[in-house]
């Protein structure tokens, strides 16, 4: 590179010395007084370039003399076997990282690909699950609804047991008190034969009992306080329809709380 710049800092000084000698040469005989200033310009220019080549070229002579003088480098084939190694090292190394990064690509596709397996089965499963509740949401609408129309059942039943057992009274009352054939006044009765009369009557029903209460203690069921009330488990949805303000579900008896006994 040295012998490059004092190559081309000589060629630039012949170069200039040319250009001197030329426009020497070429000089027309009477120059206008301005041609004279510009030629004398360039000449001044020129001389100018000429000194920094010629320092340029002693800088590079000086500093040619200082790389000879300077301890041998290591020749430019050592240093670029020392490069290719160097290179072929980075190279290797840069493939191994290449690797651990394909085998970790592939280890996060696998665990994505399960993430999405499970993530599909859990919405199925999701699915299902509203699918089931939506379901038991209707089922206790209706028992919301039936549980009313049951007492009212219930309650129709009983009042007309009572009506029936009126009727039944009031017709035997009639009969017995009635004139036989052809007679225009009451019949009348014998000694005993109102106590008798009183007697056939059947007496009223007596008033259903007051409801009963229970209180829930730990472990109970609804199919366990109806078996303890009524003998049976079967008649634990009465309990449970009786109870709606209390009591959810079946699974939701709550100890401590006061459960109406129908």
């Amino acid at each position: 590179m040295n012998r490059s710049l004092m190559y081309g800092a000589w060629a630039a000084a012949l170069a200039a010395a040319g250009f001197l000698r030329a426009a020497e040469d070429a000089a027309p005989p009477a120059p206008a007084p301005g041609d004279l200033a510009t030629l004398r310009a360039d000449n001044k220019q020129l001389t100018d370039e000429l000194a920094a080549s010629w320092k340029e070229n002693a800088d590079l002579k000086a500093s040619l003399a200082a790389a000879q003088a300077a301890p041998a480098t290591p020749s430019p084939a050592d240093t670029g076997s020392a490069q290719l190694s160097d290179v072929q090292d980075k190279l290797a190394t840069a493939l191994r990282s290449y690797s651990l990064l394909q085998d970790e690509d592939a280890q996060l596709k696998a665990s994505l690909d399960k993430a999405n397996s499970d993530n599909l089965s859990l919405s199925q499963q999701l699915d299902a699950a509203k699918a089931s509740i939506a379901s038991l949401q209707i089922q206790a609408a209706s028992t919301a609804q039936i549980a009313p129309l049951q007492t009212e059942v219930r309650q129709a039943q009983d009042e007309t047991s009572q009506l029936a057992a009126e009727n039944a009274r009031l017709r035997t009352r009639l009969e017995l008190q009635a004139p036989g054939p052809g007679s225009s006044g009451p019949v009348p009765l014998r000694p005993g034969q109102a106590a008798a009369i009183q007697a056939a009557i059947p007496p009223p029903p007596p008033p259903p009992p007051p409801p009963k209460t229970y209180v829930v203690v730990e472990g109970d069921t609804l199919t366990k306080i109806s078996k303890k009330f009524y003998g049976t488990p079967g008649r634990w949805e009465d309990i449970l329809n009786a109870n709606h303000t209390v009591v959810k579900d079946a699974k939701s008896l709550v100890v401590g709380s006061t459960l109406t006994i129908p």
